[in-house]
């Protein structure tokens, strides 16, 4: 029942679930890019899942690398495969598909800003001819402002995400407003609904709508030189249902060597309470982006 699943829903995302980002077992300070990937195995468990992570200098395992040119895969937490293993993530699963090393640099909830960053300060830019983009609508706020905070400001918000843990008296009063919102929630849905116009859905939910996400990505992009003679490919995934409103599929007009790619992921293939995929939905991602690698090369 949609009631139930929005109390199951909410309990967990607002008290109980673990963030990979704050644990500080898994994540070392970087003056530039806040939090990056601590350098060897990494636990990282929820309530549907149980995993380990592994990283190193070329970002999360994707095991042995062929001896050819490769692949960057930059994103957030859905490209770095939050909730799965290292074998399962699509950048594993491709690498094993095109026969060529696959670099997962994604790390959990960098905006677009942050992940090309990550790839020029990894040195590996020379050793790739392609580059796939995970897009995810909370890029935008970072990528609006372009902006590098500086090593003292980065430095508290290290201390804020790492060591943010609630007492135990925090958590009660967050089961506690979370039953609250989850039980008024379907009386504040139908209510709104009311109050306004109907926008138009895909796969049941409201679409955003792409045109300011792509000004702002097109900007970062366009600040960075290395990346002009690599291939890039971008791909947007925001969980179950969430799509957006005139996402442009196919080769870009304003920077010729971008090509958008619509890759489809069933709601299924996430999840339930989380929302992110499941080893099935990183099968999925991965059969789509070696059909578009094979296109248009």
């Amino acid at each position: 029942m949609p009631w139930i699943s929005s109390i199951q829903n909410n309990l967990y995302m607002r008290a109980t679930r673990s963030v990979w980002q704050s644990q500080a077992s898994c994540v070392d300070f970087d003056d530039e890019l806040i939090y990056k990937p601590k350098i060897g195995p990494c636990q990282f468990n929820n309530a549907e899942f149980k995993t380990t992570l592994n990283f190193s200098a070329e970002g999360r395992f994707t095991g042995e690398k062929p001896a050819s040119t490769g692949i960057a895969v930059i994103g957030d937490s859905h490209a770095m495969g939050w909730g799965v293993q290292d074998e399962e993530t699509f950048a594993a699963l491709l690498q094993k598909m095109t026969r060529r090393p696959v670099y997962n640099l994604a790390v959990s909830s960098y905006g677009t800003v942050r992940e090309v960053l990550r790839l020029e300060k990894s040195g590996l830019l020379d050793k790739v001819d392609t580059v796939i983009i995970q897009y995810c609508g909370n890029d935008l706020d970072e990528n609006k402002s372009g902006q590098i905070s500086g090593i003292e400001e980065n430095r508290k918000k290290f201390k804020k995400i790492t060591t943010g843990k609630q007492s135990f008296m925090g958590v009660l009063r967050m089961i506690r407003k979370t039953y609250g919102f989850a039980f008024s929630f379907p009386f504040k849905r139908i209510k709104a609904a009311m109050a306004q116009p109907a926008r138009p859905t895909m796969a049941g939910q409201a679409a955003d709508d792409f045109s300011s996400h792509y000004q702002a990505l097109m900007a970062v992009l366009e600040k960075h030189p290395g990346l002009r003679d690599k291939r890039i490919l971008i791909f947007y995934n925001n969980g179950p249902g969430q799509r957006f409103q005139s996402f442009p599929v196919g080769k870009d007009k304003r920077l010729p060597n971008v090509e958008f790619i619509n890759v489809i992921v069933d709601a299924g293939e996430y999840y339930r309470l989380d929302d992110h995929m499941t080893p099935a939905g990183h099968k999925t991602t991965a059969q789509q982006l070696f059909q578009s690698l094979g296109k248009h090369k």
